[in-house]
């Protein structure tokens, strides 16, 4: 506490001055409460932008939020991220809830950039409509660390659980 509240409260008893101090700070986190929350909600990936950087961002406002007591459970987290994918993530948005696994936002975070990579790779990050081809079952392909199998040759992405 600064010395001018300090001595603002040198009066008041423990109970008077914790209620004083709620009332006059409880608009304040609402309205940066509020604020952060109409960021994160408006945070889309768009054209050209790193998934990388877009998912630290989103990192930033969770963790404003979290100082405020505004907590959301990871499931949230990952939902509002692929909520905030552009079109062309949309197949690897189905492969991802398709497999029913339970990842950190770590762990969908470097499954993204591996998306990422393949669709930068292919040229079709950029034109929604030649987005790769998704499956989820069997197949050959060289498996990453977080299990997630890719098949460069023919642009498809399959999960398995390491987990």
């Amino acid at each position: 506490m600064n010395l001018q509240l300090q001595r603002f409260y040198e009066d008041y008893r423990a109970y008077e001055m914790n209620k004083d101090l709620v009332e006059n700070f409880h608009k304040r986190a609402c309205q940066e409460k509020y604020r952060v929350v109409k960021a994160l909600m408006a945070c889309k990936l768009k054209d050209g932008d790193s998934v990388c950087t877009h998912v630290q961002r989103f990192q930033q406002h969770v963790e404003c939020l979290v100082r405020i007591n505004v907590n959301f459970d990871e499931e949230m987290d990952i939902d509002i991220v692929l909520n905030s994918l552009p079109s062309y993530y949309d197949q690897f948005i189905l492969a991802y809830h398709l497999s029913n696994k339970n990842t950190t936002l770590a762990q969908l975070h470097n499954l993204l950039q591996i998306a990422e990579a393949v669709m930068k790779g292919k040229g079709t990050a950029s034109t929604p409509a030649s987005s790769p081809f998704i499956s989820i079952g069997q197949g050959k392909g060289i498996k990453d660390m977080l299990g997630a199998k890719r098949k460069l040759d023919a642009g498809t992405w399959e999960f398995e659980s390491k987990l």
